[in-house]
């Protein structure tokens, strides 16, 4: 579950046996950032079986959630507040009539499936297209520039050593990633960064092929075509191959969504890292 930066943050959640729900008497609700410190604890308000509580915003970053139903039941969720988002619900209503249903399509499932497409350019490319902040451990190698594993990083939140928590004004991270300490980082030593990184918001040829794979997702069930096949005749003959993922060099077997996210893998750094 993802919230946009500077949106208060509503959080709801029922506790199931199953599909069976809980009673429970009452629940508290205790929210952790990346660096396990506390920045909510407190009731949650009930409706029928979903519980609620609503968080001023928050800062970039992940968030773990801990709902203790007293003595009946102990649960964890999470969420992440990031910078913008690679396509709107009304962006993604309006680039297909039949997302404009809202009844087929609620706009809780075209938020979900706006986090798996997210997620999956980011896996395929190793960049994110929205800016968030993630949380890495690096570990010393008796140097002063240690490689953190994100690209396009916009800026070091903070930083806690061996002893605790550091100050981050004289360390400097560049766009690829190189994280340089004002010291030698202590050999074997492990250093957690918050790192805020991704590209601008609001590429739109990125935005077009998140759209696209977002209609490939939901009306998948639509498709007529069995999941495993590569090719098929048509109706009024032909016989078509498929772009299949997985295949030939295909990821989401959609080939203009592949196209753009090609153009955005990060080449030069692949190659030097030995990435395919």
């Amino acid at each position: 579950m993802r919230f946009l930066n500077g949106r208060v943050v509503r959080l709801e959640y029922t506790f199931l046996d199953d599909e069976t729900p809980l009673d429970v008497p009452a629940v508290s609700v205790t929210v952790r950032d990346s660096a396990g410190q506390s920045v909510y604890t407190g009731p949650a308000s009930r409706t029928g079986d979903v519980w609620g509580v609503t968080l001023p915003p928050l800062p970039l970053g992940p968030y773990a959630v801990e709902w203790k139903g007293g003595d009946v039941a102990t649960d964890r969720t999470s969420f992440e507040v990031v910078g913008a988002f690679l396509f709107t619900v009304p962006e993604a209503r309006a680039s297909d009539i039949d997302l404009a249903d809202s009844q087929r399509f609620p706009a809780a499932d075209v938020r979900h499936y706006r986090e798996v497409v997210e997620d999956e350019f980011e896996t395929i490319t190793g960049r994110s297209f929205v800016p968030r902040v993630r949380r890495v451990t690096v570990t010393g190698d008796g140097s002063s520039t240690i490689f953190t594993g994100l690209l396009d990083v916009i800026r070091l939140v903070d930083v806690t050593g061996p002893s605790g928590s550091l100050d981050a004004s004289g360390w400097t991270l560049t766009d690829a990633g190189f994280l340089r300490a004002p010291y030698e980082l202590t050999e074997g030593a492990r250093y957690s960064l918050a790192v805020e990184y991704g590209l601008p918001a609001g590429l739109e040829d990125v935005k077009r092929a998140g759209l696209i794979r977002l209609r490939s997702l939901l009306a998948a069930e639509n498709s007529g075509i069995p999941d495993r096949a590569v090719s098929f005749v048509a109706a009024e003959g032909g016989n078509f191959s498929l772009a299949t993922a997985g295949r030939n060099g295909y990821e989401t077997g959609i080939p203009e969504v592949d196209a753009t996210l090609t153009r955005y893998r990060y080449r030069i750094l692949n190659d030097v890292l030995g990435v395919a």
